[in-house]
């Protein structure tokens, strides 16, 4: 936000008021950030809207519209654009730098919508871990699911993360009589890429819209990715969201 799919992210919210989830999981990213951008030094995005107007934006948009109809268990993790405010001020205005006043919680209020922050990883389910994918030491993958899966081995459970913009599950089973298997879940984005400006002007990217449902019943955990078409709807068990 505030470069978020409007039909797609109203769509969401309709979704989670109606399924009333055992809890939400914001995988990161919810912000831009745009001002604060390395792509937007010296350009005119610097100077547009700058980050207590965008994280007012997010808490008008859409922790208040979420709260008006689920009171359920909500999580946010931490990403790479969650951390621009603080790394732009860091780097380039150390001395009005104030750590605390900048962290992403902070900014969004987090606290008066009843959400939990975690900033790297959070174990949803036994064996599964969610993450927004920044951290150093998970490698890129040419395919999606295969980052997230790369994430996995080296957390030794299974991930399910964003970062990548992409949308992809990968298996991969190991051990004696095939005894353990790890899976990667890359969930896509809600943006509208139509705002991507720094994508150029064709918007090329290999980015797939779309969210994901965890089926958790005990040790057992079952991902569906939900793809999001160009007009903001998809569908869930037979049920249509728009």
């Amino acid at each position: 936000m505030p470069l978020e799919h409007k039909r797609a992210h109203q769509a969401l919210i309709n979704f989670i008021h109606d399924w009333q989830a055992d809890e939400v999981i914001n995988i990161g990213d919810i912000n831009d950030y745009t001002a604060p951008a390395r792509w937007s030094a010296g350009k005119r995005a610097e100077y547009g809207m700058n980050v207590h107007q965008e994280a007012d934006y997010t808490r008008r948009n859409h922790f208040e519209p979420v709260r008006a109809g689920y009171d359920g268990p909500y999580t946010l993790l931490g990403s790479n654009h969650g951390e621009r405010p603080q790394k732009y001020l860091a780097e380039r205005a150390p001395a009005l730098y104030t750590p605390e006043e900048y962290r992403e919680d902070r900014l969004l209020r987090l606290d008066d919508y009843g959400v939990s922050y975690k900033p790297l990883t959070y174990e949803f389910a036994p064996g599964w871990v969610a993450t927004h994918g920044h951290a150093r030491g998970i490698s890129l993958a040419r395919h999606a699911g295969g980052t997230a899966l790369n994430a996995a081995r080296k957390l030794g459970r299974s991930v399910v993360m964003g970062h990548t913009h992409r949308a992809g599950i990968i298996h991969e089973t190991s051990g004696i009589s095939a005894s353990h298997t790890l899976t990667g879940v890359e969930i896509g984005h809600l943006m509208d890429v139509r705002k991507a400006t720094y994508l150029g002007p064709a918007r090329l990217a290999n980015w797939q819209r779309s969210f994901a449902i965890a089926y958790v019943q005990g040790k057992h955990v079952t991902p569906h990715i939900i793809p999001v078409r160009s007009d903001g709807s998809f569908i869930v068990e037979g049920d249509r969201y728009k």
